[in-house]
């Protein structure tokens, strides 16, 4: 039988609170993005009536690693390469701004400015296809109650925006060959979703933040 002294117990018992704690708050957080992400789906199945096909959590390789894009949306009229952020709060920031703020009480939060964030998605989906630039678009969704406090630019958007922007005015584009070109384009380069993917590009992402901060 092992024993273990009542001083050795206390540094244990400390990581094993904390290794469940951020267990915790990791699957809060893996479950708070998914909301956003299902109302956004939700929405788009149920009321935009256009010829689509919506692509979610795509994990694509990059030059430098991986990146997950939240959906891509292929309908007749483009492709829309959207970005879900499922927040409450007062929300800051602007289009040039490398980081935006989120305040809850007087409590304040800083993320990466999700229209960047975006762009970089965009660009990895341009980069599948030939296509003019104009076929492409980008919006951010804020599925949340937030309140944007400050003019977030035209591509930031609430939920209930997210229909009127879809079916706005726009020139027919792809027919049904064509959206099927490019879909099964995108799905041949997905990677697979599963827990080693997700955990592949969260190690990525987190290596990302520790040298920014170096």
């Amino acid at each position: 039988m092992i024993a273990f002294h009542t001083g050795a117990l206390i540094p244990i018992i400390a990581l094993l609170v904390g290794l469940f704690a951020g267990a915790v708050v990791g699957r809060q957080m893996v479950l708070y993005k998914s909301t956003g992400e299902a109302l956004v789906a939700n929405t788009i199945a149920t009321c935009f009536a256009r010829p689509h096909v919506l692509l979610n959590n795509i994990t694509l390789r990059t030059e430098n690693g991986t990146t997950q894009i939240d959906h891509v949306l292929v309908a007749d009229t483009g492709i829309f390469v959207i970005e879900t952020k499922h927040y409450q709060g007062w929300i800051y920031g602007g289009e040039n701004q490398s980081q935006w703020t989120q305040v809850i009480f007087r409590k304040k939060s800083r993320f990466q400015n999700p229209i960047r964030q975006n762009y970089g998605h965009l660009k990895t989906i341009k980069s599948l296809f030939t296509l003019p630039d104009d076929n492409f678009e980008t919006l951010v969704v804020f599925t949340g109650d937030a309140e944007f406090k400050s003019d977030l630019g035209p591509t930031v958007i609430k939920l209930d925006q997210i229909i009127p922007s879809l079916t706005a005015d726009r020139p027919v584009l792809f027919d049904e060959r064509k959206m099927a070109h490019i879909i099964g384009r995108i799905e041949m380069r997905r990677l697979r979703r599963s827990l080693e993917t997700d955990e592949y590009h969260l190690n990525y992402v987190r290596e990302r933040v520790a040298r920014r901060r170096s």
